[in-house]
């Protein structure tokens, strides 16, 4: 049987760590929007609920690439690793949620 090296294992999971970095920033700003809004503007809350489920996206995907990679390094599985498909609609989820909240800041000043 061919050894595997622990620097495999550790790579995984600090791919993992960094997509779960990326996640707890994205869901802390989302958060914080929320949190320091005014309860009076519908507007600025919005900001914080559309960003929310992009933020829990990422840690869903992260968790799911995770799992899946460790499962093939145990398994001994030749590859392909990489996930091309993935941090595309992640990326696209994100420009879409900052292209709605710059739209609904829009609509807000035309609309006072």
């Amino acid at each position: 049987p061919v050894k595997i090296e622990p620097k495999v294992f550790f790579a995984n999971e600090r791919t993992f760590l960094a997509w779960m970095h990326l996640s707890v920033v994205l869901a802390g700003a989302s958060i914080a929007i929320l949190a320091f809004t005014e309860d009076n503007n519908p507007f600025s809350q919005l900001y914080g609920v559309i960003l929310l489920p992009v933020a829990i996206s990422f840690i869903v995907y992260s968790m799911y690439q995770y799992a899946r990679r460790a499962n093939m390094i145990r398994h001994r599985h030749p590859g392909p690793y990489e996930d091309t498909v993935g941090p595309v609609v992640l990326g696209i989820m994100l420009m879409v949620s900052i292209v709605a909240q710059f739209s609904l800041k829009l609509y807000s000043m035309i609309e006072a």
